[in-house]
């Protein structure tokens, strides 16, 4: 029901966001004020039921509205490996 209701300037702005921009670089890239920008994103967060900006990001995600979520290359995989000369230990005796 949200996607019905944001319009395409604030998904815009939503999705640069979620990239890492700047309210400058987002009003930059989409040739608008800043505070244009600030306008859209906070029609979205409210929309979104989002606390701020960055939970509008997760909202938008978990929403479907910004697509699926990026992938997460290697999140829950270092726990498989063995530790390195790097690792936890380092610097440590060994125990008996």
């Amino acid at each position: 029901m949200t996607r019905a209701l944001i319009t395409e300037h604030e998904l815009a702005a939503l999705r640069l966001l979620a990239q890492g921009r700047t309210q400058v670089e987002i009003a930059r890239t989409l040739r608008i004020r800043p505070e244009t920008v600030g306008r859209l994103l906070n029609r979205a967060r409210i929309l979104l039921r989002a606390r701020t900006l960055p939970h509008a990001v997760a909202r938008g995600y978990e929403t479907g509205v910004l697509g699926p979520p990026p992938h997460d290359h290697g999140a829950g995989q270092e726990e498989d490996r063995p530790s390195g000369p790097g690792g936890p230990n380092r610097g440590q005796e060994p125990a008996d």
